[in-house]
């Protein structure tokens, strides 16, 4: 799949609205940096939004920017998944995407599943990316739990080794909803990396917030520069 495979799914479903039907949609913006060195840090936005089609199968489309403040240098991203509902709360999925980096793009796909509900949201999911001269594999894991008055607490953990660069990000993560929907969100983690500037582990803080419409969507939004909260 490339890129007038993604622009001609997303046609496709924009014209045939009977076909398709919106169940949820995501805007998120965040801000994460290195405790030891505030201007090594990361602000993204981004966006998911998830259709099903019939009962069984559906399709979410991610759009996400990132401005990366260490090394001056902005990144985009763009995937889609297809799922197939195992019940309203389950889904197994595919996603194909694309991440362009200092004028570079490089594709990147796998399998996922995840499971959503008003107690507890689970996801994780295995990919590869691949491009001329850089390959080499992803995968996370991450969950939530729902408590009381609007908060919520969870913990995530991602995975990328391409190319001699590997890294693996864990964080604990924690949220409020106010009443008009908006969550705020905060992460405190450690990065561990054989690049990046890094030596060994280093902690880092992230702070943002989310707005879901309807249930939200099935899956988070797949980027390869996720590992990293700072560059």
């Amino acid at each position: 799949m490339n890129r007038l495979s993604l622009l001609a799914l997303g046609a496709a479903l924009a014209a045939s609205p009977a076909a398709a039907q919106m169940t949820g949609a995501t805007l998120d913006f965040g801000h994460s940096f290195f405790t030891e060195d505030a201007d090594v840090a990361k602000t993204s936005l981004g966006g998911s939004a998830e259709m099903s089609i019939g009962t069984n199968f559906g399709v979410q489309g991610d759009l996400g920017y990132s401005r990366l403040h260490g090394i001056k240098d902005d990144a985009t991203s763009v995937a889609v998944h297809g799922l197939l509902y195992v019940t309203p709360e389950t889904a197994l999925g595919a996603f194909y995407g694309i991440e362009e980096l200092a004028g570079d793009g490089v594709n990147f796909y796998g399998f996922e599943v995840g499971q959503k509900s008003d107690f507890f949201d689970v996801e994780a999911y295995v990919g590869r990316a691949d491009d001329s001269g850089l390959t080499g594999s992803m995968m996370g894991l991450e969950g939530r739990v729902s408590l009381a008055s609007g908060f919520g607490v969870g913990a995530k953990v991602n995975h990328l080794d391409v190319e001699g660069l590997d890294t693996t990000r864990v964080g604990l993560t924690g949220d409020y909803t106010l009443p008009n929907g908006l969550a705020l969100t905060a992460e405190l983690g450690t990065v561990n990396a054989d690049d990046l500037g890094l030596d060994g582990s280093e902690p880092y803080i992230g702070l943002g917030a989310r707005f879901d419409f309807g249930r939200g969507t099935m899956f988070s939004r797949r980027t390869l520069t996720a590992v990293a909260p700072g560059l």
